[in-house]
């Protein structure tokens, strides 16, 4: 009974550690839509430029995850975990000290750094270190902590920030950061070859500088995910901006909206994950998470002339959904190794929804100064169709697992396998 409670335990903080190694490198998304009317103020930037700091974040994250995959077969999770939170404590520290503009823009380009390391570290955790049964609960767990994120800063950062000032608030996680490092040291276990276990030795191959093309399943996944990026920071950069400027919502109400957003997308991804989990098709939900997204972000432009109550339900229901679709995306690219060995395919998934992220912000940002966020609304529900779209494609290719093979028993990547490996089939 105690060897069992002991591995529970063990589970549940491998599970939360992974949580918070996907929350700490997406705060500054977060962040930055939750002050940006404060860094509007104080700095004297436009919408455009707001949407520019999130770009480089995400264009360095959209870059480095071409190697984050490399990096993570290469040293393994238990290094690449601890190395995710140290980056992440580091660009922390870089925004607490900023200045201005442009020391802010390097802080955020750390940032991604460990936004391409998460995917791929994370992923490969749940493959190597928990049992087959546990692996979709814990890919929607650990996804959640997107959301998590979210959460905090919509509560934390306004008081935070109204108490000192937003440098202090940007630069808080930094501690916490730091000490989820050394609980990964504590927690994961070290690969077999590190520890002596007995067996014939065996050398990794060496990592590739650029990982394979994708095949054209992973392709469309990645491309639904390009889609799903482009909405999901558009709305996270300037919902509430919006909401202050033209609905006429004080700031600190307006950061209640980012964490309304944080509790839906936790509450969703972890549900639909769970029931995905048990679905032998994934590219139908997607398909309809993205319709039904595009309808909330239609709902979002209405309040324009409904009022703020279709603001929250728009948010809600795009964190219900378009947030809910990027975890099941994540969980099919852990269960279905035809997307190849698992910190490959991972980096590649995530290079599409970075991407987004870098690509949409500053555009949409533009249209919003020169055509006002109306027209943005409706170009971000046009973002999520085109994410279902994507999810459409992807069915023709899509096969339900064989008799031998359950939904969610993806088999285990061998540490130190590289990119260029099959890994597990």
């Amino acid at each position: 009974m105690a060897e069992t409670d002991g591995r529970q335990t063990r589970r549940r903080s491998i599970v939360g550690l992974l949580t918070l190694g996907m929350a700490f490198p997406m705060l500054v998304l977060y962040a930055l839509g939750v002050l940006g009317p404060l860094l509007v103020d104080d700095l004297g930037v436009s919408r455009s430029s707001l949407g520019s700091l999130v770009s480089a974040s995400f264009g360095v994250a959209a870059v480095g995850s071409l190697w984050a995959g490399a990096v993570v077969d290469r040293i393994g999770v238990r290094a690449a975990v601890v190395l995710l939170f140290v980056v992440s404590g580091t660009a922390s520290l870089l925004m607490f000290a900023s200045t201005g503009v442009a020391l802010l823009a390097v802080a955020v380009s750390v940032s991604g750094l460990a936004q391409a390391l998460a995917n791929p570290a994370t992923n490969r955790t749940i493959v190597e270190q928990l049992p087959a049964p546990d692996r979709a609960a814990a890919t929607g767990v650990k996804q959640s902590g997107v959301q998590l994120a979210a959460l905090a800063a919509g509560l934390c950062l306004p008081p935070l920030a109204a108490a000192a000032n937003w440098r202090v608030a940007l630069g808080a996680a930094a501690p916490l950061a730091l000490a989820a490092a050394v609980g990964s040291l504590l927690v994961l276990r070290r690969p077999e070859r590190d520890r002596g276990v007995s067996g014939p030795a065996t050398k990794p191959p060496p990592a590739r500088l650029l990982p394979k093309p994708p095949n054209a399943f992973l392709a469309w996944i990645m491309t639904g995910q390009l889609f799903l990026g482009c909405g999901l920071a558009t709305l996270n950069v300037f919902l509430p901006l919006y909401v202050h400027s033209d609905l006429g919502v004080p700031a600190s109400r307006a950061a209640l909206l980012v964490a309304a957003f944080g509790v839906a997308g936790i509450v969703a991804r972890i549900g639909w994950t769970r029931l995905a989990g048990r679905q032998q098709l994934l590219s139908p939900l997607l398909a309809g998470l993205g319709a039904a997204a595009a309808a909330s972000a239609v709902l979002l432009w209405s309040s324009r002339y409904g009022g703020v109550w279709l603001a929250v339900l728009g948010t809600v229901g795009i964190a219900a959904t378009a947030v809910a679709a990027n975890a099941v995306a994540m969980l099919l690219v852990v269960r279905d190794r035809r997307t190849g060995p698992i910190g490959h395919a991972s980096a590649l998934a995530s290079l599409g929804f970075f991407a987004g992220f870098a690509i949409s912000p500053p555009l949409l940002g533009l249209v919003a100064d020169v055509a006002g966020f109306g027209t943005m609304w409706l170009l971000l529900a046009a973002q999520f169709a085109l994410a279902g779209a994507a999810a459409l494609r992807l069915r023709s290719r899509e096969v339900a697992p064989g008799p031998a093979e359950a939904p969610t028993t993806p088999t285990a990547v061998p540490a130190g396998a590289g990119p260029g490996s099959r890994g597990a089939s």
